[in-house]
């Protein structure tokens, strides 16, 4: 079957007249210039939306919503204002702002209480960290004191015996390291055995200084743990 072009023609001026005729149809809101007691003037003024208790107003400036009790009489005739039922409409609204600010409240407790949960639990867990941290530390500086004082009892006490088994009859011998600074003296001069004791003697004071400091440190670092701590328990109490 072939369409004309003549159909195709008629068929559009028919759909063109029907949205004529449709637009044609729709009346345009009734306007108003309205004075409210406020004396605020709303020029142009036609209704977008109506409630029992006052009417939604498109007007020249925009739209507002206006109560019925801001109306002069004469507009609440005109629009159909029903005192009953605007008192009902009002009394319903203020039904649901009471629920709505009570489930307001019980949220918010809920929330509040959810909240202090949480941060005692943070606390909690900061002050079991920390507590960790203070018993490790005080592990560590025993393990640290018990090291620097074996260091101090090998090496501090008078190595003669050392020196006599490690040159043979060159009759060799060390004093102490705390009472003489390390100093060695020998019964014969050799230069070769002097030079492995001072060597030997200088490595154990270099490790017994970094011991010493690591107990220092160790200890410091103790301290700040403990303050911090006791501040913990503090807040938390």
């Amino acid at each position: 079957m072939k369409i004309t072009a003549f159909a195709v023609f008629a068929a559009a001026l028919f759909a063109a007249n029907a949205a004529f005729a449709a637009d044609a149809d729709k009346k345009e809101p009734e306007k108003h210039t309205l004075t409210l007691k406020t004396g605020k003037v709303l020029q142009n003024a036609y209704i977008l939306d109506k409630k029992p208790n006052g009417i939604t107003l498109g007007y020249k400036d925009g739209c507002m919503f206006v109560p019925f009790s801001d109306m002069p009489l004469e507009y609440q005739l005109m629009f159909g204002y029903d005192a009953i039922k605007s008192a009902r409409y009002e009394r319903k609204l203020g039904d649901l702002k009471k629920l709505a600010a009570r489930e307001e409240e019980a949220r918010q407790a809920r929330a509040q209480k959810y909240n202090a949960m949480e941060n005692k639990r943070y606390k909690d867990n900061r002050i079991n960290l920390q507590i960790q941290k203070v018993l490790r530390l005080e592990k560590e500086l025993e393990e640290a004191k018990k090291r620097l004082d074996a260091a101090e009892k090998t090496d501090g006490r008078d190595r003669t015996d050392i020196g006599m088994s490690s040159i043979g009859t060159s009759q060799a011998t060390i004093e102490s390291l705390w009472g003489y600074g390390g100093r060695i003296s020998t019964g014969k001069h050799n230069a070769a055995v002097t030079n492995m004791l001072m060597k030997e003697v200088d490595s154990g004071k270099v490790k017994r200084d970094k011991q010493a400091q690591d107990v220092n440190d160790l200890e410091l670092k103790l301290e700040a743990a403990q303050r911090t701590l006791d501040a913990l328990l503090e807040k938390s109490s």
